[in-house]
Order: structure tokens, then sequence, then C-alpha cells
């Protein structure tokens, strides 16, 4: 492999520490992406992501459903992308702006398994388990948003986002993030939200919650998640684009590559989401972390994942967009 020098007057970053990348460093994972993105491509699997792409003005191979997107459109889709967004709560006072220099600390989701608070054996959730964990985070003053934090077991689980969606109506007062697996449960949560708002219009002046989309890693957004992610942006929905590369695994097992990777899968969701509606808030999000090399599993508590989250929040801040990442 060839030997690449430094060029002259390239600016490091030593150590670690929250600065985790220099300006030049960002700059060369930034040029990376591009590249990426108009050499190889993502694949999408949703017909009307692909139509929306290709209106957009990107290469679209609709029989590989390989989308190419051009450096100007995704530079076009980070400016219009806005740099500040406001969590609007249901209590006006629970309101959180997220924007540059400011950070705040956020419940984990979904689990699919609890520890119970009185028998303190592991088992899986129940509603009645959703519904108590919603009011306790409610009462968190150290929890600045809420996020969806338990599956409940004991239903058709096709349909749990609508159970947390009206877990949360009921019993918080902060935003909430909800993850939402098909498009008429997208529907039916904005209808949820939007009596509570006080009627649709209400809601699109103060949205109460968002929703996650997921890019599966290496570079490519599965049908529901791109479907999701087109609706909320016709409703006025906020949207999180959090990619989970597992370094090792799904993406490459060094630092700057993977980010690169992370980086692809979720500009070519903001440039689908701009494309859809221009300004439409979205968040840069991130649970990437590192594979557990002797069991094959996500170590989301490893050292790495923090290294991950702290370059991760540094590459958004290099975009000027809101971001949110595991804490690990």
């Amino acid at each position: 492999m060839a030997v690449r020098n430094l060029q002259p007057g390239t600016v490091l970053t030593s150590g670690i520490g929250l600065n985790m990348l220099s300006d030049d460093e960002l700059e060369k994972i930034h040029l990376a992406t591009l590249e990426i993105l108009l050499e190889m491509g993502v694949k999408v699997e949703s017909t009307q992501a692909l139509e929306i792409f290709d209106g957009a003005g990107c290469n679209v191979n609709k029989k590989s459903k390989i989308v190419k997107i051009p450096a100007h459109l995704v530079e076009d889709a980070i400016r219009s992308c806005p740099s500040t967004f406001k969590a609007c709560g249901r209590d006006p006072e629970k309101d959180y702006v997220c924007e540059n220099g400011r950070s705040g600390f956020v419940n984990f989701g979904e689990a699919p398994k609890m520890i119970d608070p009185k028998t303190r054996e592991v088992r899986t959730p129940m509603k009645a388990d959703v519904d108590e964990a919603t009011l306790f985070l409610d009462a968190l003053d150290q929890v600045i948003v809420f996020e969806r934090p338990l599956t409940p077991n004991d239903m058709d689980q096709e349909i749990c986002s609508l159970y947390n969606t009206k877990a949360f109506l009921n019993s918080c007062t902060k935003h909430g993030y909800i993850g939402i697996n098909s498009v008429e449960n997208m529907r039916t949560c904005f209808k949820m939200a939007s009596i509570v708002a006080g009627g649709e219009d209400k809601f699109r002046e103060r949205p109460i919650f968002s929703t996650t989309c997921d890019p599966i890693s290496p570079l490519m957004h599965s049908k529901d998640a791109c479907d999701v992610l087109i609706e909320a942006c016709r409703l006025g929905v906020p949207l999180k684009i959090n990619p989970l590369g597992l370094s090792g695994a799904t993406t490459c097992m060094n630092l700057a590559s993977t980010l690169v990777t992370h980086n692809a899968e979720n500009l070519s969701m903001i440039v689908l989401g701009q494309a859809v509606r221009k300004g439409h808030p979205m968040v840069y999000g991130s649970s990437t972390s590192i594979m557990d090399l002797k069991t094959g599993l996500v170590a989301m508590g490893a050292p790495e994942m923090g290294i991950f989250s702290a370059a991760i929040a540094k590459m958004a801040k290099f975009y000027r967009l809101p971001s949110w990442v595991a804490g690990g």
C-alpha cells in the first residue's frame, strides 16, 4: 500500500478527548464521503424514494436500486437543513433547543429486556412497564427529552409504536422520540399527537414528537425507513437519522473508515428528506459502535463507542447540524 505523507500545514488533534477531530481531519472525512456517495452510492429499497432521488438530480439505477448522489446535492441538503432544532414539549417550559454548544441527556431506547424493579430479575417488558417508565422519565430533570424506553411484549409487535405514542401522550410533558415502523403507523401517531396539540396546524407549529429512521450499514436504506421518512417530512414530523454501524462487522475496523460510512448513510437520508421538504428539521444521529470480536455482538458500553460518538458529534458540528449520539 502506498505511503500517504501528511500535507503541509495539516492540523492534527493530539490525545483523546471530546475534541476528537481537527478541522483538516473533518474536511478529509467530508471529501471521502462525497466520493463514496458519487462513485459507489447507496442502495435504496423504496420505489418512492428512488423516484424522489431521481427527480432531485441523482443518478438512479432502478434495476440495482443504487443511487449515486452528486456533491452539490449533498451540500445543498446540508445547507437547507436547520442548524437549530427546538424539541417542543407538551409543556412549553419543557422545550429543549438543540444547537451548537448545548448538550443534554436522554434515556436509552428501545430496550427489549428490563430488570424488574421488585424482583431484580431480567424479563421482557409489558405495557404497564412502558406506562411506569414514561412517568418516571417525565419526572427526571436530567432527561431533557423522552425516548420510548421499552418494547411492550404483551401486544402485537407491529403496532408497538402506537402504544409507545399513547403512553407518551398520556404521561409525558417533554418532547418525545418514537420509533415508527410503517407509514400507516406514522399517520396514526401523527393523528393522535395532532389531537393532543389542538389540530394538525397546531402540531406543525409546535411538533411535540419526532421519529427515527435507521439506515442499514453498510450504505443501505430499507423500504420502511425511507417511506416513513418521506411521510414524516410530508406531515411535518421532525426526524432523527440514526445509523447503527458496527465497526469490524458492517463497517471497516478503523475509526476514519467507519466515520465515512456513517456519514454517507446520514447525509444520503438528509438529501432524501430535504428533497421532500426543504428546510425540514433533521437531527444527525448515531448509535454506531464496535463488534465484540469474541461474541460477535455489539459492544454498546465499549470505550470505542464513546470515541465514535464524540467524533460523530464533532462531524455534526462541522456541518452545523443538531446531533444525537449514543452514550453507551
